[in-house]
């Protein structure tokens, strides 16, 4: 298959951080969620790519991946990403002059529509934030929020149930 064609897990991290290159993003759960949500609603079903499969897995914050874990730390110490602060919600994760000119050309590629639905994807998430990125994951995708230890801070609503 044409390399072009082919979206490893590093890519799709270099990818999320590409679409909007000059805003980090803010906090490890979130991007990892950003991350699941891209290969879920969007990768995961895209016709004439292959796209390497993150393994998520049910953990301590919902969907989370060893792949994008050890992706996260070479693309960091080979400087194409800069990871500033401490892990969860004040880590930020930007690209670098580097980042940018490694991912840039497979971007640029990759079909119009497709392109546009990252970019949708990552600004609906980083609005929602990490907290209405959580409820979001933890409501459509129950089975992630198994082994989470955060599950009782986001209870699925039943409308509808109850007095008023």
């Amino acid at each position: 298959m044409d390399p072009e064609k082919i979206i490893t897990v590093r890519d799709m991290i270099l990818i999320m951080l590409y679409v909007y290159k000059d805003v980090p993003v803010f906090g490890r759960t979130l991007l990892f969620k950003e991350l699941f949500l891209l290969y879920e609603k969007i990768l995961k079903d895209e016709n004439g790519l292959e796209v390497q499969k993150p393994e998520f897995k049910p953990y301590n914050y919902g969907p989370y991946s060893f792949d994008i874990a050890d992706n996260l730390e070479q693309l960091e110490w080979n400087e194409y990403i800069e990871i500033e602060g401490e892990k969860r919600r004040t880590q930020s994760f930007k690209l670098t002059k580097k980042g940018i000119l490694e991912i840039e050309e497979k971007f640029e590629k990759l079909n119009p529509d497709l392109k546009e639905k990252i970019k949708i994807l990552r600004k609906g998430c980083d609005e929602l934030g990490t907290d209405g990125i959580l409820k979001y994951v933890y409501t459509n995708y129950p089975e992630y929020k198994e082994k989470s230890k955060i599950k009782n801070r986001y209870k699925e609503i039943i409308w509808g149930q109850g007095k008023a």
